[in-house]
């Protein structure tokens, strides 16, 4: 552990869209620093059972929580349900989101609200009612998973889903200026981690060439930057941190 880390001990971290993809990697970084850890889901049920299981045999303590975030009563009821089995929640990361690929002119309005609903108004509304108890209590950490797409760059045939994470990099800087100084709130904007299944060989190929890294990034990467900005020096507030390898100076191509 360097010198500046902070552990995690005795708090709860609530981590939504935890239990697959980039949401699995930060909930296993967090609960390895010593958190108590609230791993969300929708449709991935096994996959967050399955998460739990590894997390308590590694002596880690960690429950599973169903929720469909784009409904407001069951989002809601997420924070009671996950405070009343763990406790009250200091640390948020809000990583659920979906990645929807259509043409602005084909993009209808049944698309638009689902993506902003999930991607923007979700993170919103469960940071304000989080948010309630962190300023009371003095103390908290809000953490948004972003994207390239939306917080740094525009993405063509992807309007819908980059507006959702600039509206969300900008709630990022707003929180962390209206809810300092107990609460920090910073966010990660990784680069090319998954690159998209339906990309052929060649394409994923002349992807990786245009990052000076040379390689598309592990999940690895961004939870271990999200775990420095909960556990690192705690004057780093309304932070959008790049996990791209360079990318934005190398290649702006989804």
């Amino acid at each position: 552990m360097a010198a500046h880390e902070r552990r995690l001990e005795g708090r709860v971290a609530l981590v939504t869209g935890g239990a697959i993809r980039l949401g699995r990697a930060i909930a296993e970084s967090l609960a390895d620093a010593g958190a108590s850890v609230a791993i969300h889901h929708h449709a991935s049920t096994e996959e967050a059972a399955a998460l739990v299981r590894a997390l308590r045999a590694a002596g880690h303590q960690a429950e599973a929580f169903g929720a469909d975030l784009s409904d407001d009563a069951a989002l809601d009821a997420l924070l009671p349900l996950v405070e009343g089995h763990l406790g009250p929640v200091s640390v948020l990361v809000n990583s659920a989101g979906r990645f929807d690929r259509a043409a602005f002119l084909q993009t209808d309005d049944a698309l638009l609200d689902a993506v902003w609903r999930l991607n923007a108004r979700a993170p919103f509304r469960l940071s304000r009612a989080v948010a309630q108890g962190m300023v009371a209590r003095g103390a908290g950490d809000i953490l948004n998973v972003l994207d390239l797409g939306g917080a740094f760059v525009p993405w063509a045939g992807y309007a819908a889903y980059c507006m959702s994470k600039a509206a969300l990099a900008m709630l990022t800087q707003v929180l962390a200026v209206e809810l300092a100084p107990a609460v920090r709130v910073n966010a990660v904007a990784p680069g090319t981690v998954l690159p998209p299944a339906a990309m052929t060989g060649p394409e994923r190929e002349a992807l990786r060439q245009r990052i000076p890294m040379q390689r598309f990034g592990r999940p690895e990467d961004v939870a271990e930057t999200v775990r420095f900005l909960l556990t690192g020096p705690d004057y780093i507030t309304g932070q959008v941190v790049a996990v791209d390898g360079g990318r934005l100076r190398g290649g702006r191509s989804p």
